[in-house]
């Protein structure tokens, strides 16, 4: 079935030197792909926000979703940040 894609043959599995290179691999492929979705996500609740009229239970619920998105990034980036101005003092590579 897969012989015929082009690369197949050629194909290697992940490599990685050491477990620090893969960790910060998924890290930044994760924030890679989170930002996106995190905007699209914010911006179509906000729409649906203005869109709510007078439904306070919608709005507030709505409110919660675009708070638990932006605490979201908040770790996912903010973790990332510190963890590497963390490794620059213990003298670690990033």
């Amino acid at each position: 079935m897969g012989n015929n894609i082009p690369g197949y043959d050629s194909a290697q599995p992940i490599q990685f030197t050491n477990l620090d290179s893969l960790l910060w691999g998924i890290v930044k492929t994760l924030q890679w792909y989170s930002l996106p979705v995190m905007a699209i996500a914010i911006a179509t609740l906000g729409i649906f926000l203005v869109m709510s009229g007078d439904d306070t239970e919608r709005k507030s619920t709505l409110r919660g979703w675009i708070i638990n998105i932006l605490i979201g990034g908040l770790l996912v980036f903010g973790a990332a940040t510190l963890a590497g101005i963390i490794k620059q003092f213990v003298g670690g590579t990033v």
